[in-house]
């Protein structure tokens, strides 16, 4: 690809002062072309090895795993004469029918977070939140164990609404 040897010597008509020789027109044009042939492979070996060293790494280097959280938010209605205790029951029944069908909808999800809103007389209330994991859920499947209960819902609840100054 390049030339290995090069001249020293130079021929006796290039070493006149004033004369011009087609030998130094010659070696001026090689020297231009080897100078943007050097610049080009350059570039190339650059972007060669700059990839085998991306392709290296993905190949030995595993990814790290991230965790995909699915978020649900539930509303329920409260019924009419329904207690608190039944309300609760009925909110912890869906928010587990929801956990469990975001693992079952998609085998990359690792955490589930699910909220249950209560609406109740023109009040929206947050009920319970569940948070929880693929394992934990998997080792124990109870919406209660994993669940956190808002306690002032109850007594937003069982509150008129024209007692709130709604």
């Amino acid at each position: 690809m390049w030339p290995t040897r090069y001249s020293t010597r130079t021929p006796y008509l290039a070493q006149l002062p004033g004369k011009r020789s087609a030998y130094q027109g010659r070696r001026r044009r090689s020297l231009r072309r080897s100078v943007g042939h050097s610049i080009l492979s350059a570039g190339l070996a650059a972007v060669i090895g700059g990839t085998g060293v991306w392709i290296t790494e993905a190949l030995i280097a595993p990814q790290a795993s991230q965790a995909y959280t699915s978020r649900l938010d539930l509303f329920i209605a409260r019924e009419a004469g329904e207690d608190y205790e039944a309300l609760v029951r009925r909110a912890e029944m869906a928010a587990r029918a929801g956990a469990q069908r975001s693992f079952d909808q998609d085998l990359l999800t690792t955490n589930v977070s699910v909220s249950v809103v209560v609406e109740s007389q023109g009040i929206t209330v947050p009920i319970l939140a569940l948070r929880v994991d693929r394992e934990e859920w998997r080792s124990r499947p109870e919406t209660y164990f994993w669940a956190t209960y808002y306690r002032t819902a109850e007594a937003l609840l069982n509150t008129s609404p024209a007692t709130l100054g709604l």
